[in-house]
């Protein structure tokens, strides 16, 4: 196993992009050895997001997936954290109202999209480059 994990997390996140899917958290685990502990994936995670993304626009976390499809809450943290003004249009107040589930797919799904959409427009980019 690659003893630098990152550019496989963002190749992963990449090609979920890419292919309009998702990586589910299991299959984000394997790509680390069994003795790395949780603290330090969630770190190559970050990093991998920092690079990934563009401004606060931009969250390739969303494309992470728990069984029920979902990202984990961190990406409702960073959601909340950076746009907070278009989660509490979407989702309410979360001082004073719980997000729903159906609220969380909405969100998520357009998310998704537009995270879909930048990776299209990189890749044109970058394809652009090379053959210039």
């Amino acid at each position: 196993m690659d003893p630098n994990p990152l550019p496989l997390v963002i190749r992963a996140l990449e090609r979920a992009a890419l292919q309009s899917t998702v990586l589910p958290y299991k299959r984000f685990h394997v790509l680390f050895e069994r003795t790395v502990p949780l603290t330090r994936r969630y770190e190559v995670l970050d990093a991998a997001l920092r690079e990934l993304n563009d401004g606060p626009d931009i969250d390739y976390g969303v494309l992470l997936a728990c069984d029920n499809g979902l990202p984990g809450p961190d990406f409702f943290r960073r959601y909340q954290k950076y746009r907070w003004d278009k989660y509490v249009a979407a989702m309410g107040d979360p001082r004073f109202k719980s997000a729903t589930l159906k609220g969380k797919r909405e969100l998520v799904a357009v998310e998704r999209a537009k995270v879909h959409s930048h990776a299209l427009r990189v890749r044109h980019q970058e394809r652009e480059r090379e053959c210039a």
